[in-house]
């Protein structure tokens, strides 16, 4: 699966592509703003259902810059799936959170996921054994406790306990999923809730993703993108020199194996959910263009909705995978960040496989399929004593949580990207039984035209277009309305 000689960014990509092309989180690059944030420990449960197994020491920073003292709401930002750093924490002040205290007068504090950073039950061992207490059930339940039993440091008098203060629950992607499970499995401590691109629905084939990036795409780099998968569709089944050569000429030595090889085909549209309409020229763009031939000092004219054609669309792309794929954020990932991930879509299982499949829009090859995905899972968690994988479905995981089919809320609200690789797995699906969740008073749901993955977060989209703008102004109004009527 990781052949020893492929270099070391393809080598990262090779292990994170296999599974999760790529994370369901938004890459954001807040630069500017202070850090007043104060770093603190909780004595977490390592097991919900049973607390005799004892405590960990869970990670969480608190900010105090809005907060209206004693009774003031609390904003909680809801665990993601990576560990906190400084950078994340100095974005704060340029992400819809950060509005959300604002217009409160809240505290924020944000609480690390088990398994990431420096939270870690048992220690930095990520054999399967070791990973058995990283379930969507201790998720939820470390928010609720910690919510419930935490002695802040600003308050110890308890005066904005959740029974006594609204606490507001945001986040978004995988974070988004996380809060709208606690309002469905765990209600009553929180207020009120911010969803979003909330990835709800579990399910196996999420080929989606890729469909809707292909919405997405210039209509030249789309057609070149479908030409080149089909080049490479017969190229590695016809298998022989011919196999060879194409991996070389990406940059991969030739025992690199197929399913591998689509994966890293696979990232080029994949950087289209890291693209904010406040990120000017990006990654996305970028490798467009070198598809199309316009890299920086090439001769080449831009070429109309029909594109340059396979053989000059491999030359462009494979140049791109060379020169430009290793100084992507998303390589700098780390392997202890991708595995409890991984974990998560093995064994809970969400799995949410971005594979090849009917509709994937034509733009990854077939060899990005459900059994490498699966395979991987094995290989990655072997047993390890009585531990295994679990033998559990996404349809039981939708059982328990609803899935999309959330239509009973209360002052939980969604937000969602047209064009967010995630939105298939999303209330605002298109396949969703019943068609996209319709807004209402008590649950309203924001559409963003041509947005990406959770474009409501940086507020400096709203600054440079006009949905992302009506989006944040809305939810910010919306959330403040009921966070007052706590106090009526």
């Amino acid at each position: 699966m990781h052949p020893p000689s492929i270099t070391p960014a393809l080598l990262l990509l090779t292990t994170v592509q296999a599974f999760t092309s790529p994370l369901p989180r938004p890459h954001f690059h807040f630069t500017n703003g202070t850090n007043n944030w104060q770093p603190a420990f909780f004595d977490q449960l390592i097991d919900h259902q049973d607390p005799s197994k004892g405590t960990f020491k869970q990670r969480y920073w608190w900010n105090v810059d809005a907060y209206g003292g004693p009774g003031s709401p609390i904003v909680l930002q809801t665990p993601t799936e990576r560990s906190i750093d400084q950078l994340q924490l100095m974005g704060f002040k340029r992400s819809l959170p950060y509005l959300f205290t604002l217009s409160n007068k809240a505290a924020a504090i944000t609480l690390e996921h088990r398994y990431w950073g420096e939270s870690l039950p048992m220690g930095k061992d990520q054999t399967t054994d070791k990973m058995q207490y990283l379930t969507l059930d201790n998720a939820i339940h470390d928010v609720v406790h910690f919510a419930k039993t935490v002695d802040l440091p600003f308050d110890r008098n308890g005066t904005s306990k959740p029974e006594k203060a609204p606490w507001v629950l945001t986040g978004c992607s995988y974070a988004g999923a996380l809060t709208a499970w606690i309002h469905a499995l765990s209600p009553g401590t929180f207020w009120a809730y911010h969803c979003g691109s909330a990835v709800v629905q579990a399910m196996t084939d999420l080929s989606g993703y890729f469909g809707t990036i292909e919405k997405a795409m210039p209509r030249n780099c789309s057609a070149d993108m479908k030409r080149l998968v089909k080049h490479v569709d017969r190229v590695l089944d016809a298998g022989g020199e011919e196999k060879v050569k194409l991996k070389k000429q990406f940059g991969f030595p030739s025992n690199t194996t197929d399913d591998d090889f689509a994966s890293a085909l696979a990232s080029a549209p994949s950087t289209w959910q890291s693209t904010q309409f406040a990120s000017g020229y990006n990654n996305f763009s970028q490798m467009c263009d070198y598809m199309e031939n316009k890299w920086p000092g090439s001769n080449y004219s831009t070429p109309g909705a029909e594109g340059v054609g396979k053989d000059r669309a491999m030359v462009g792309l494979a140049k791109w995978m060379r020169e430009k794929f290793p100084q992507l954020p998303e390589v700098s990932v780390k392997q202890e960040e991708i595995i409890p991930w991984r974990w998560l879509l093995c064994n809970e299982p969400f799995e949410w496989w971005q594979m090849a499949g009917p509709h994937d829009g034509g733009i990854v090859p077939k060899a990005l399929s459900k059994q490498s995905m699966i395979r991987g899972c094995k290989e990655l968690f072997p047993p390890k004593g009585n531990a295994t994988l679990n033998n559990s479905s996404v349809q039981e995981v939708n059982r328990k949580t609803g899935g999309w089919n959330q239509n009973k809320t209360k002052r939980l609200l969604w937000v969602n990207g047209e064009f967010d690789p995630w939105r298939p797995a999303t209330v605002s699906a298109e396949k969703r039984p019943g068609g996209p969740l319709e807004s209402t008073s008590e649950a309203p749901v924001w559409v963003v035209p041509g947005a990406s993955h959770c474009s409501e977060l940086p507020i400096m989209n709203g600054k440079v277009n006009e949905g992302a703008r009506t989006a944040i102004q809305g939810v910010v109004k919306q959330m403040k309305t009921w966070v007052d009527e706590f106090y009526q």
